[in-house]
């Protein structure tokens, strides 16, 4: 074994060397070819500079420096176009990325769980132990599937589910929490049907001796159905209902916030825009705190015609709140009142309260279609700690309806 191990270790000596004297030289004339090749090309090929006998610095400075002088020249742009040009490639950047933003939004991951308690298009999770036990109290939720709780259940609740003969299921705080997207749903989540507020045409007469007002309803072929609808009389202060037109208010909670306050201070009905207001969703129902199941609301499709039938068939008379600009002068022009104005108006006459976006305000076309404008002015000092530029110039628009509402039903 051992004089087998040794030959061969001769026979790799012996061979070893002329094999790696073989690749030397290959390696050998390859890099000859390389630098020959080289050479040669390095030797026929000029840079321009030395073409033209000119130093290289000299050569750039002369064929380049026009170019940088001519961007920070504005004479060579005199119309802006090379810059209108650069900002709307920019814009189109910038929107491209904010639409792929958008998109990778609408796939994003979401547990498994979400997906399964996800909200019914059939049912809604009314949440919060006042909205659940006014929902309970609602004819208008025409059908409750199950109540869901976590804990013990309120005696006012479980009385008003036996009488109803609801199911009841017990289930834990974070089902509650997913089924309400975690709002303070105080351990307690009713499944029901959605409120389908009824949808009018216009506010027809009232009488006064039985203090009911007709509501025209919208049938199926646009006939007008006539209700007769229940108002309050408070004495010495109210005589006429008051309404409240939502027009365009976008935020579930300010609406939410609105029910409330004109719930409590004695609104007899609110009637909202179908296509530009939050839906009743649950959210709205909680900020109330149940009012929303309490108070009379209806929608309307067409706000001109539902402004003009209400003031010729019935002599309702709106009232919308504004800011005062001067865009506006044309059609407010000795129309504007005070707020102090609206005390006890509805003594004289039926009234109805126009408020509208967060932000924009009661659209222009049903301004031009109101009786009256009402603006709260700023009441702030003037004196002590001032920013440069107001920061807080209105009211939030639930606080401002409160403010109006409590001013036309009060008599001073």
């Amino acid at each position: 074994m051992t004089s087998l191990t040794n030959a061969v270790f001769r026979r790799y000596l012996a061979v070893t060397p002329s094999a790696q004297q073989a690749v030397k030289t290959r390696i050998k004339k390859k890099l000859s070819s390389f630098d020959k090749i080289f050479s040669q090309q390095s030797n026929t090929r000029k840079k321009p500079w030395e073409t033209l006998n000119e130093d290289k610095a000299s050569w750039f400075k002369r064929k380049y420096a026009h170019v940088h002088a001519r961007e920070q020249n504005p004479a060579a742009d005199p119309y802006g176009r090379k810059k209108a040009h650069v900002e709307k490639l920019k814009e189109i950047k910038s929107q491209a990325k904010l639409d792929q933003k958008r998109h990778k939004s609408k796939f994003q991951n979401k547990n498994t769980v979400q997906k399964l308690v996800k909200d019914n298009p059939i049912f809604e999770y009314v949440y919060g132990t006042n909205s659940v036990y006014a929902a309970l109290l609602n004819p208008g939720r025409r059908f409750h599937s199950r109540l869901l709780y976590y804990g013990s259940v309120p005696s006012k609740i479980l009385q008003r589910v036996d009488e109803l003969k609801i199911p009841t299921e017990p289930v834990d705080k974070h089902r509650l929490n997913l089924l309400t997207n975690y709002g303070v749903h105080n351990n307690i989540a009713l499944e029901t049907k959605p409120l389908q507020p009824a949808e009018i045409a216009y506010l027809g007469d009232m009488d006064t001796s039985s203090a009911a007002l007709t509501v025209h309803e919208l049938g199926f072929n646009n006939e007008h159905i006539p209700h007769e609808l229940l108002y309050g009389i408070k004495a010495n202060s109210k005589n006429f209902p008051l309404g409240l037109y939502l027009d365009e208010v976008t935020d579930p909670h300010n609406i939410g916030a609105i029910i409330r306050s004109a719930y409590f201070l004695g609104v007899d009905f609110i009637v909202m825009s179908r296509k530009n207001c939050s839906p009743l969703t649950p959210v709205v129902s909680k900020t109330s705190s149940g009012a929303l199941e309490l108070l009379p609301i209806f929608y309307v499709d067409k706000p001109l015609e539902f402004f003009t039938k209400s003031q010729e068939m019935g002599g309702w008379t709106f009232i919308t709140s504004h800011l005062a600009d001067a865009t506006a002068e044309k059609y407010t022009a000795g129309k504007t009142l005070s707020v102090r104005d609206l005390n006890g108006m509805c003594t004289e006459l039926p009234v109805v309260l126009v408020v509208g976006n967060e932000s924009q305000g009661v659209r222009t076309n049903l301004k031009m279609r109101s009786d009256f404008f009402v603006e709260i002015h700023f009441g702030g000092s003037e004196n002590g700690n001032r920013a440069p530029e107001p920061i807080v110039d209105s009211l939030n628009v639930s606080v401002a309806t409160a403010l109006l509402i409590d001013n036309i039903l009060t008599c001073k």
